[in-house]
């Protein structure tokens, strides 16, 4: 019901103009923020695109579980990467820029998602967890510790050294699941290892992910009974 009382109309507008003048303010500031979150990045067209994956169904669904926002923001520019991998030139200009700004954890944390493998981790993940919660941490804990969880291999590792550096990660920080990636010329050195790996690894049962340049291994620890 409208008033009849012409100070009290003007009030009601004032603090109606002020609520709506906040809301746009807020809005101009969250983007103002963002814009300044990615002038790392440089390359216009590449922002766009990490624009566009804050929208994405997989980034909403990391935002759920991912509370970190520098490992979420990870996540998107990890995104980002798989959107563009077919240009070269701006796939390797953007991982440049997030090594300088993130390093090598920040590098493999894109890589991680960029590659599918974090989709992966989650569904062998939801094979055994019993909550929410449970996925929230678990999942944090391998962003947080990935150097613990995963080996990155690259086209100059030898096969000994991948097998010996595996070997060496399992034994010391004995994951639940334990991630061996090669992309591009390692996808063939990582391929040579995985069964070596698989006889020497008995305590955990092997899931292999190839194609298109990628061999990804999946050793899940198996569960005592």
């Amino acid at each position: 019901m409208s008033s009849d009382d012409p100070i009290e109309s003007a009030a009601a507008g004032i603090t109606k103009g002020i609520i709506e003048l906040s809301s746009e303010k807020i809005k101009e500031w969250i983007r103002k923020f963002k814009d300044r979150k990615l002038a790392f990045i440089q390359d216009k067209s590449v922002i766009e695109v990490v624009k566009e994956q804050y929208a994405s169904g997989e980034s909403k669904f990391y935002s759920k579980y991912i509370k970190n926002k520098d490992i979420l923001f990870l996540t998107r520019l990890g995104l980002t990467l798989r959107k563009i991998e077919n240009d070269i030139e701006r796939v390797t200009n953007l991982q440049q820029k997030i090594l300088k700004k993130y390093e090598v954890r920040g590098l493999h944390i894109s890589y991680f998602v960029q590659n599918g493998i974090l989709n992966r981790y989650i569904g062998l993940l939801i094979e055994d967890i019993s909550s929410e919660e449970e996925l929230e941490e678990k999942i944090l804990n391998i962003l947080e510790n990935i150097e613990k969880h995963t080996l990155f291999v690259t086209g100059q590792d030898k096969p000994e050294r991948v097998i010996q550096s595996a070997l060496t990660i399992v034994s010391s920080h004995n994951p639940t699941i334990f991630i061996v990636s090669g992309i591009g010329s390692a996808s063939k050195i990582v391929k040579e290892c995985s069964q070596k790996l698989e006889s020497l690894m008995t305590n955990y049962e092997l899931e292999k992910v190839s194609g298109g340049k990628k061999e990804i291994l999946f050793f899940k620890r198996k569960v005592k009974i």
